[in-house]
């Protein structure tokens, strides 16, 4: 009588567990890499959504005066609303900007952006524009 060849019982449920581990492993990373892209995506938009406050207070028509604002946008089919803070500066014709953008109104930040705006920016900024481009 020749000898029996092939796998156990057991062998065969062993290289299945370790094949099924492997499976829910890279089912987990593959999850994990998704959720970081939408949330790249949702900083990268929010970030947009900051600079263009910040682009729209450089290319006012004059420095803006102290105080805070708030508003939405929206950005790549999203509406993300924005918090703007408006302080004087070390000098009377600065002004400190800190915006803040978050997915919903009550929401934490996303994106938070610092900046300085000057009186003489501001006013070579707005005046290089022609009035068709400065309209929204």
């Amino acid at each position: 009588m020749k000898p029996v060849r092939g796998f156990t019982l057991l062998e065969v449920v062993v290289a299945l567990l370790i094949v099924a581990l492997g499976l829910a492993a890279a089912v987990e990373l593959t999850t994990l890499a998704a959720g970081n892209a939408l949330s790249m995506q949702q900083k990268t938009l929010a970030d947009w959504v900051a600079m263009d406050r910040l682009a729209a207070l450089r290319l006012a028509a004059g420095l803006p005066g102290a105080g805070s604002e708030r508003g939405s946008s929206a950005m790549g089919g999203t509406r993300f609303y924005w918090r703007q803070q408006i302080s004087g500066g070390a000098l009377p014709q600065v002004r400190n900007v800190h915006i803040e953008v978050a997915a919903s109104n009550t929401g934490p930040a996303l994106v938070s952006i610092d900046s300085s705006l000057s009186a003489a920016l501001v006013q070579s900024a707005g005046a290089g524009m022609s009035p068709a481009a400065a309209a929204p």
